[in-house]
């Protein structure tokens, strides 16, 4: 899909507006379609607003607890939720990436503070909006409010079962689950996906102790679901179907 705002007179001699132009049209063209229609109506104030951002990686970018004073859109990169409230320690628990928006959600829900804390993972590049400029926005744009609600609901809705799951499944099964969706997301055009965890990282993602991690890491191995060497998981296609023929057999519609 050609960008519209390229067809615009109005964006012509503006180094910024010019800026995430580029950097929106490099993404895949997958990505560069959601976010070009996530814009298509936004009024041209709304482009003035916006800040395209480089933040390195390692760098908290939203604290929970923190004012909600900012939208941002995740363009390249990864993003890494931490949760620090359980006995003082910091557990990072899930990842975000691009395309991924933060901050929508506390609007939607009229949250004066954010609620969660997210740090970059790698280098990561943003367009950042402030919160007042995005409440204008969706106030007269039903598309983007549409779009947005869904994301959010569609969050909501996955974490909360994905919870229930978690609940009453083994660590086993808890683990191939996080594999098998992180093999849907991020195989390449050969089937096969590479994953560099931890085990300290899957108990901290899973909420697994670090024991049973241990087992059910050996038994996934030992059952030839993965490939397991020095914190990297290897799977191919076979194993990533043998995974969802067994998670299907007791789950339904993962």
């Amino acid at each position: 899909m050609e960008s519209q705002f390229n067809k615009e007179d109005r964006f012509r001699g503006n180094d910024k507006m010019n800026s995430i132009i580029v950097a929106i049209d490099n993404l895949p063209s997958a990505d560069r379609d959601y976010v070009y229609d996530i814009f298509k109506n936004a009024p041209f104030s709304i482009f003035q607003e916006m800040s395209l951002l480089t933040i390195h990686k390692g760098k908290v970018f939203i604290q929970e607890e923190a004012p909600a004073d900012r939208i941002y859109y995740l363009l390249e990169g990864e993003v890494q939720a931490v949760e620090h409230r359980v006995l003082g320690s910091s557990y990072y628990y899930m990842n975000f990436r691009a395309v991924e928006v933060f901050g929508p959600m506390e609007v939607l829900l009229d949250m004066k503070c954010y609620r969660t804390t997210l740090m970059t993972k790698t280098d990561c590049k943003f367009i950042m909006l402030k919160r007042e400029s995005y409440e204008r926005w969706i106030e007269n744009d039903a598309h983007v409010l549409r779009i947005d609600s869904k994301a959010t609901c569609t969050y909501l809705l996955k974490e909360s079962r994905r919870s229930r799951l978690f609940r009453f499944m083994s660590g086993k099964d808890s683990i191939l689950m996080m594999i098998m969706q992180e093999y849907e997301e991020r195989a390449d055009e050969r089937g096969i996906c590479e994953m560099q965890w931890t085990r300290q990282q899957l108990s901290e993602y899973s909420g697994l102790s670090l024991r049973t991690v241990n087992r059910a890491v050996q038994a996934m191995e030992d059952e030839g679901y993965i490939n397991h060497h020095r914190g990297y998981f290897k799977i191919n296609k076979e194993q990533y179907n043998r995974i969802k023929e067994y998670l299907d057999s007791f789950v339904d519609e993962i």
